[in-house]
């Protein structure tokens, strides 16, 4: 190993106008290591990383690479330097090959010819593919892949381009579980090989499973570099969020509602897929937990319960009668906030104030006027209360960040008052600072008494939101356990697993 770092970036700043994005930033990368790069949005990563692939130029500071200092003034410098950045948002050409998108622009060539050796580019293609271990023919369309697959195909381009950094940005934020373990058995084949990766992501479970260390950012400054062995979620949160405001992040105990009849009862519900018999029931100000593994159909009981799937047999019974479809489940009180926010939940050409009003219009309308000032009145006090950043009602929703834009879901079901509320995955994809913001809010409006039944991987914020956490396993409850008798959050990652711990377990862990 080299006794000096591989990159040193230091005494970085940016500004954009007389605004300051990076204050002093400095930044190493030890070389074959996964390094982790965290911070709410606006901390300043994703200028950071821009600065390094020659998107930006830096107002000021060096970058060493391999201790000589390197000018990365655009993206063929950052290239040359062996830096490339895989995006969230696809760069590949839907309708060309597999091939033609890795050596696209650097297409080999017949010598002494300008035409292309298609056979030379598939045989190369299809070599750095087996290195990644992965199956992909060369000659199929780009378009054709899933959005695991076509990562990959990114990866192997930066690779074809002798790239020795890879800068990954939230890399599984639209895998399955099983895509999101072959990307990790990635990482780990290219980090063996020598290859470093910066991986940006906002969730925590992924972070302390895949990397070697964990730099925060806040503000336009690195406000931690650590090895992730031993850290903890709390010490990350509270580095991004400043020391004394994790608070939201840690569990409250709000006693128990056992004196109160269930306002949702759920019994011996079987659907055609993986659920074949679940009974539970959800108390008026209680928040009640689903956890279980991708696939194990938590999403199918929400829909269900929330009239939009019918089930083969068994009941859903809310305040008293059974639930007939989605159009009585909203008429009701319930509300459904779905995983797919973007499909399902919010018009990304409309204002905030349109998304917020449009499925409440009937409140607002007497004989076919729509009384502005009161829907005004609802959107302004929405955004208030759950701190939605926008410069007002009328900006687009698309322009706004994951976590306001979540919060704007939540924002135009919270609108209608509803009397059970269902959230699934509600912080997928939202920064730490969102994260605490509708944690809090949730908490709020279940001390108000509404009924909560709250869906998620993300098992750090099971914990910090449920009074009772329920364990989907097999198509069945598998165990409901009380938040206060859950030790740790590995004692819940086992349970889900499907197997509690028995002290071989321990011993042998």
């Amino acid at each position: 190993m080299h006794t000096h770092d591989f990159l040193e970036m230091t005494g970085i700043r940016k500004s954009f106008g007389s605004i300051p994005v990076l204050k002093n930033v400095s930044f190493t990368l030890k070389a074959g290591e996964v390094h982790a790069l965290m911070g709410g949005n606006g901390a300043g990563k994703s200028t950071l990383m821009k600065i390094l692939t020659g998107v930006y130029t830096k107002d000021s500071g060096t970058v060493l690479i391999d201790g000589e200092p390197v000018d990365l003034h655009d993206t063929s410098a950052a290239e040359r330097a062996g830096i490339a950045m895989i995006f969230q948002e696809f760069s590949l050409i839907p309708t060309l090959t597999v091939a033609q998108n890795i050596w696209l622009k650097r297409e080999p060539r017949f010598p002494g010819t300008p035409l292309i050796n298609n056979a030379e580019m598939v045989r190369r293609s299809r070599l750095l593919l087996q290195e990644l271990g992965v199956d992909i023919d060369p000659e199929t369309p780009a378009g054709s892949l899933s959005v695991g697959l076509m990562q990959i195909v990114e990866i192997a381009k930066a690779l074809s381009k002798k790239a020795r950094i890879l800068v990954m940005d939230e890399p599984t934020s639209s895998l399955s579980e099983a895509e999101t373990e072959s990307l990790f058995d990635l990482v780990r084949k290219l980090r063996a090989s020598g290859i470093t990766i910066v991986y940006i992501s906002h969730r925590m479970a992924e972070i302390l499973t895949i990397c070697d260390r964990v730099t925060v950012m806040r503000d336009g400054e690195t406000v931690m570099t650590e090895s992730c062995a031993g850290l903890t979620v709390v010490q990350i949160v509270e580095a991004m969020l400043g020391a004394g405001n994790a608070a939201s992040f840690e569990w409250h105990d709000r006693g128990d509602r056992l004196d109160t009849a269930p306002i949702l009862t759920v019994r011996n519900l079987r659907l055609p897929t993986r659920i074949h018999d679940v009974s539970f029931d959800v108390r008026p100000g209680e928040i009640v937990g689903l956890a279980g593994l991708m696939g194990s159909g938590r999403t199918e009981i929400a829909e269900t319960i929330f009239g939009r799937r019918a089930a083969l047999s068994g009941e859903v019974v809310f305040d008293g009668h059974p639930v007939r479809g989605q159009t009585d489940a909203i008429d009701r009180g319930i509300a459904l906030v779905p995983e797919d926010r973007r499909k399902m939940g919010l018009v990304l050409e409309h204002s905030v104030r349109d998304n917020i009003l449009l499925p409440n219009l009937a409140r607002f309308t007497r004989h076919f006027f729509v009384r502005d000032a009161e829907g005004l009145e609802t959107v302004n006090r929405t955004i208030r209360d759950l701190s939605i950043k926008t410069d007002g009602p009328d900006k687009l929703a698309r322009l706004l960040s994951g976590g306001n834009q979540q919060k704007i879901v939540l924002g135009k079901w919270l609108a209608r008052g509803p009397r059970l509320l269902i959230l699934d995955e509600p912080t997928i994809g939202v920064d730490i600072g969102a994260k605490s913001e509708i944690v809090d809010t949730v908490r709020a409006m279940a001390d108000a008494g509404m009924a909560v039944l709250v869906i998620s991987s993300e098992l750090e914020e099971l914990m910090a939101i449920s009074d009772r956490i329920l364990v989907l396993h097999a198509g069945r409850i598998a165990q409901e356990m009380n938040r206060r008798d859950i030790a740790s959050e590995e004692e819940l990652h086992h349970a889900i697993q499907g197997h509690k711990l028995q002290p071989a377990d321990v011993l042998h862990g």
